[in-house]
């Protein structure tokens, strides 16, 4: 091998290096706004939960028109 080859070499390896360092840290963050959603996630079924069981029942639709016709 020569010199420029080895030279080509150490620069690719340098880039997949940076591009690796990238990726795990746009993964990183991905991870944690997935947490913070599952967290919220639920949150929202434990508050649907509690307005089910406040319910008599299922709300009524009343199926008359709109004031403006």
């Amino acid at each position: 091998m020569s010199d420029s080859d080895i030279q080509d070499l150490q620069v690719k390896l340098a880039f997949l290096e940076d591009s690796l360092s990238k990726i795990s840290d746009e993964f990183f963050t991905q991870q944690r706004e997935l947490d913070d959603l599952k967290v919220k996630y639920a949150g929202l079924i434990s508050k649907m939960h509690g307005m089910q069981s406040s319910d008599q029942g299922p709300a009524e639709v009343v199926d008359e028109r709109p004031p403006h016709y």
